[in-house]
């Protein structure tokens, strides 16, 4: 199994703190987002990596590069118009490495590696967990949940089960139906301000089912704003749970 880590974007939201640096490259605790997820991924026996980079790619490759880490490869994957696309161009430009089981990680997600597990667990086509909460923000990419099956996606959904955990899986079939929804979405009217999700939406459309997985109590979080940030800081412990003897920065 591989994964592709979205990690292209500026995150403006997140100013002054990515003034410079991608928040993938924030630090949680002695470690960054990315570190964290390179460590999780790593202990779940996934066998390459595959980060789409963009805003300040140099400095997400020099630190990649000194990685000390055995057993997995680590390739970036540059989005030339990271400033003027989101999330949907991104996955698109990885669309030749979406040859094989993949796990797709939001690049600004922290979570303890119980949720990563849990969605690896799951041996559907394709997975979308969900987080239950008590209230849901505008931003928050939402999912409604029927017979245990994701039935819509959005971030307008009145009727919401859960915020989608931007951590997803798609196996065998399910790639392929994700390349050929990719592949549509990129030639609609304003792609480019699309988050990937959409690609989601239109494999609902088509009919076609897609798994959910109930995170529980599960620590997880995207981190958009600075608040975001310090709780994922406040968490720290729950996160960096794994002590990292396989993972060093030189």
């Amino acid at each position: 199994m591989k994964a592709i880590i979205l990690a292209a974007g500026k995150g403006e939201r997140l100013q002054p703190h990515t003034k410079e640096i991608p928040k993938s490259l924030l630090k949680i605790d002695n470690g960054t987002i990315l570190e964290n997820q390179i460590n999780h991924l790593k202990k779940c026996e996934i066998e390459e990596i595959n980060v789409v980079v963009g805003f300040a790619y140099e400095r997400v490759e020099e630190f990649l590069k000194n990685l000390n880490i055995l057993n997995i490869k680590i390739n970036t994957i540059y989005n030339p118009f990271w400033d003027k696309t989101n999330s949907l161009f991104s996955l698109w430009c990885a669309r030749n490495v979406l040859n094989d089981d993949t796990i797709l990680l939001n690049g600004d997600d922290v979570f303890e590696i119980d949720v990563l597990r849990k969605i690896i667990s799951n041996k559907d086509e394709i997975c979308v967990p969900y987080k239950i909460k008590e209230s849901y923000a505008a931003e928050d990419m939402k999912v409604k949940i029927e017979n245990g099956y994701v039935s819509s996606i959005g971030k307008d959904l009145k009727d919401i089960s859960g915020e989608s955990v931007g951590v997803r899986v798609f196996r065998g079939e399910g790639l392929l139906i994700l390349k050929r929804a990719l592949e549509k979405e990129i030639r609609t009217e304003k792609f480019n301000k699309k988050w990937y999700a959409s690609a989601i939406s239109r494999i609902l459309n088509r009919g076609h089912k897609v798994s959910s997985v109930d995170i529980g109590d599960s620590y997880w979080h995207d981190v958009d704003y600075p608040k975001d940030l310090e709780d994922a800081r406040e968490n720290s412990d729950i996160i960096t749970s794994i002590k990292k003897n396989n993972l060093r920065v030189i």
